[in-house]
């Protein structure tokens, strides 16, 4: 009777626990309510102040955040706040509202290493959330790390269009094109004249987007028209996502083409060391050569001269504090991509393209390294490429074989056929004249100028509250209790073995074997 006794006060302290363990489960299930912290800047223009924009910030915070500061950018000044509390350099969180806000001016003129990008003016402004970007620490209890999601808005009253990472205010005209592969957004400012017909941007735009197989594929993608006075090229504030800049005077049918090289960005995904960061540049110009030559926009001498360049040849890709130029990224790394993607293609019989090695980084949430990269050639192509990825990286850039299908047919044949050198024929090469692989996908097949315009792209670091980033507290986690299907099993197991123990038919002091 008396381990009776035991057995029932041990199932009855069980059983007390397992409340604590619905509790915590169904705290979990309502901090998942609300999954992350998200934050709006709206951006109003200040006519009085040319230069400058007031930006509100508003947070909204989950419950299972436990503490949050903010800082705003250089060179603001601060307004108001609302939920939030001056500690000097920053403004806390006090606990009292989920919801909270601080309005403050920041000056506008981001400038990159192709001149300036964006500006407040008379008339209108185009700002870039690094601009206005918070600086965010914060802590949670429980669950994952919420995160900082981050977009931008037009205030109520100006006319404008607003996106994830950039925001443009000003009169403007929209012209958007939805095809089953998502909508293309294509904002042109009434300050800016586009040189290039917006319908063959929206066709190249939209060719892009269908032949990519890498990254995210958003349902729809914004491109901000940046008037002709700002810098030429484009700038995609922040890889990965749905919005690009390109200036108003690029043109389509160039090897540079920038409306697809900007396109690609916001499908790339993969997080660089320092050391690769190029692969971001070389890769986005090498295909937006090859979509540009594939959609008829330039012949193939044009787009062979484009991937062979000898210009930056014997750079280091790996370091860029030597490099003479900051288009060594652009140049030798499209050519360094082009080389590879011929490689691999030759290897698996053009089972497998470097499109292929970019979806797997894609996959991937390690950062890139110069080891990682060779090591993921080496599979995607089935040979050991490590020492040959490296020197290509390193040292001399790679010769570009004039054969890329490497079916035996040499380009000039194929030319002269009209077939695709970058499709293996069969017979007389028929087959391969409507159709091409770019980016792992079959793909259907105007003359200008060789441009050297080159693009730049930012990539946002932690220290200011973006997607890539904030300065992260340790997260106070509770000590867990009893699992709540562990509580029942020993309960079952306890009352399993007293009933075995008292089975009918078994004899007091017998021993079963």
């Amino acid at each position: 009777m008396r381990s009776h006794a035991v057995a029932v006060l041990l199932c009855l302290s069980i059983l007390v626990s397992a409340p604590s363990v619905l509790a915590t489960e169904s705290q979990a299930n309502a901090a998942d309510d609300v999954q992350s912290m998200d934050v709006r800047y709206v951006v109003d223009r200040l006519p009085e102040q040319v230069g400058r924009v007031q930006v509100t910030a508003v947070v909204d915070v989950p419950d299972r955040v436990s503490d949050l500061s903010v800082r705003t950018p250089t060179n603001t000044t601060v307004l108001s706040a609302d939920g939030l509390a001056s500690t000097g350099s920053r403004w806390r969180w006090d606990g009292s509202s989920n919801t909270v806000s601080v309005t403050y001016t920041v000056p506008v003129g981001l400038r990159t290493a192709y001149g300036q990008r964006t500006a407040d003016t008379a008339e209108w402004a185009l700002v870039v959330r690094r601009e206005v970007a918070l600086h965010a620490r914060w802590r949670w209890q429980a669950g994952p790390d919420p995160g900082w999601n981050e977009t931008m808005a037009v205030a109520a009253g100006q006319r404008g269009v607003g996106g994830e990472t950039a925001v443009f205010v000003g009169p403007h005209e929209t012209i958007t094109r939805t095809t089953p592969d998502g909508t293309v957004r294509l904002v042109v400012p009434d300050a800016a004249t586009l040189e290039p017909d917006p319908v063959a941007v929206l066709d190249t735009i939209g060719d892009a987007q269908r032949s990519t197989t890498i990254g995210d594929a958003h349902d729809a993608v914004t491109i901000l028209v940046t008037p002709n006075s700002l810098a030429v090229g484009g700038y995609t504030p922040s890889n990965g996502a749905p919005v690009a800049l390109v200036n108003a005077g690029e043109r389509v049918g160039v090897p540079t083409n920038v409306w697809v090289h900007e396109y690609r960005h916001t499908r790339q995904t993969y997080r660089t060391s320092a050391g690769m960061a190029w692969l971001e540049e070389g890769s986005a110009d090498y295909y937006a050569a090859r979509m540009t030559y594939q959609q008829g926009r330039i012949d193939y001498d044009r787009y062979r001269r484009r991937v062979t360049t000898d210009r930056y040849r014997d750079a280091d890709l790996t370091r860029p504090s030597t490099w003479s130029s900051p288009d060594v990224q652009y140049d030798k790394g499209t050519r360094v991509v082009a080389a590879l993607d011929v490689h691999i293609r030759q290897a698996t019989d053009g089972e497998r393209t470097f499109a292929t090695v970019l979806r797997r980084l894609s996959r991937s949430d390690e950062r890139l390294t110069l080891s990682v990269f060779a090591e993921t050639v080496s599979a995607v192509a089935g040979q050991d490429l490590d020492a040959f990825v490296r020197q290509a990286v390193t040292g001399p850039a790679p010769s570009v074989p004039a054969d890329p299908d490497g079916d035996g047919v040499s380009t000039h044949a194929e030319r002269q056929r009209g077939t695709d050198p970058y499709r293996a024929t069969m017979g007389d090469g028929s087959d391969d004249r409507t159709a091409a692989r770019i980016d792992g996908t079959a793909w259907p097949q105007s003359e200008e100028q060789l441009s050297d315009d080159r693009t730049a792209t930012d990539r946002l670091g932690v220290a200011n509250g973006s997607r890539d980033g904030a300065d992260r507290g340790t997260p106070e986690r509770p000590h867990a209790p009893l699992p709540l299907w562990l509580a029942v099993l020993a309960v079952w197991l306890v009352l399993t073995g007293l009933l075995w123990r008292d089975r009918p038919g078994r004899l007091p002091g017998r021993r079963h074997r």
